[in-house]
């Protein structure tokens, strides 16, 4: 193996566990300790690694460890490598990613994260880099449910490592054996509904963007309606669009929703997107209407939704314990001796209904 493939995969090692051992890594790549000692300067030289005694770490490590009590004289090696695609990382997903690197954390675990954009091609580019170069389980979230016969849906099948889908659908004539940690965003749209009703409001509008979480908030909106047998006039429904890039909103859309709710005697509304249901709420006192007497609000995200000018009552995704389960459910697989059998887990977290100002007087 030539010097600089040995290079790329030192980097590689160190970028994916955080830490090798000489003695180890010099056998895993053919080459005698002394070899693997050279390389490993070479690389320290050029301010790639750090070597300890017994190996080496990667900045990132070194730079923990030398804030650590014992001044990270004691290399620790991560127990296992574990991988996750979230479609963004400013978004709904920070918080998953800090459940799931608390869950990290705990198990020992070093976690490895990529961001895809919502872009197909980029997810599968990303599994496939992350499975190639090891990583010993794979947490992946899709742009979109996962359907049968798609690139994707044969790459984690094929996969010979513990994959766990995060926040998303799979059809059922592809779910295999394939395992999944989501959020119950029908019973989301549920809770709201009920309170909204508890507290006099029986027209009730549900408006949210083209997103993974629409389905499931239109299916719980149309069921809890329909247990108060509100008819069609008690409900409205609208999909809004996604704002041009750089704004937040669509401030016209959200006044055209208003007008219609006004023509309908409809008293309240959920918004999915605390900042759609922020911008609303500033649209309904505009036009001198009291919140909550006149018009209640109930935002589905909870990401900033207590700091609106009115404090908006929220139904909050179980984030946080999604990254965290998602990751301890990975740990469970890797625990188990190759070739057992375990029962498959599909596991759905029920979202919390925050109540403040904007629904209750």
């Amino acid at each position: 193996m030539h010097a600089a493939a040995r290079h790329d995969a030192i980097l590689r090692e160190l970028e994916l566990r955080g830490s090798l051992l000489t003695s180890s890594f010099a056998e895993r790549l053919g080459v005698t300790t002394m070899t693997l000692w050279r390389d490993l300067v070479t690389l320290e030289e050029r301010g790639l690694i750090t070597r300890v005694h017994g190996g080496a770490v990667s900045p990132a490590v070194a730079q923990q460890q030398s804030a650590a009590p014992d001044g990270g004289r004691t290399m620790t090696r991560p127990v296992a490598t574990i991988g996750m695609i979230v479609p963004n990382i400013r978004y709904y997903y920070p918080a998953v990613i800090r459940g799931a690197s608390q869950a990290a954390r705990e198990l020992n675990c070093r976690l490895v994260v990529g961001a895809t954009n919502y872009s197909p091609d980029e997810e599968r580019r990303q599994a496939k880099r992350l499975i190639a170069a090891g990583v010993d389980a794979l947490m992946i979230t899709p742009h979109d449910s996962i359907r049968q016969a798609s690139a994707l849906q044969a790459l984690l099948e094929d996969a010979r490592i513990p994959v766990v889908i995060v926040e998303r659908s799979v059809d059922d004539a592809v779910a295999g054996r394939l395992e999944w940690v989501r959020s119950d965003h029908a019973y989301g749209a549920e809770i709201a509904v009920k309170h909204l009703v508890e507290n006099g409001h029986s027209r009730i509008a549900l408006a949210a963007r083209d997103a993974a979480t629409t389905a499931g908030l239109i299916t719980g909106y149309e069921r809890a309606m329909s247990a108060i047998g509100a008819p069609d006039g008690h409900r409205l429904q609208r999909r809004l669009p996604d704002p041009p890039q750089g704004d937040g909103v669509v401030l016209s859309e959200l006044e055209a929703l208003l007008d219609d709710c006004l023509r309908a005697d409809i008293t309240a509304a959920i918004l999915l997107g605390d900042a759609d249901a922020m911008a609303f709420t500033d649209l309904v006192l505009e036009r001198g209407l009291r919140i909550p007497e006149d018009f209640a609000v109930i935002a589905y995200d909870d990401d900033v939704a207590a700091f609106a000018a009115v404090p908006l009552t929220a139904v909050a995704p179980p984030k946080h314990e999604l990254g965290h389960s998602a990751l301890r459910l990975c740990f469970d697989r890797l625990r188990e001796q190759p070739g057992t059998a375990h029962t498959v887990v599909r596991m759905t977290l029920l979202p919390t209904l925050y109540v403040r100002d904007s629904t209750v007087r």
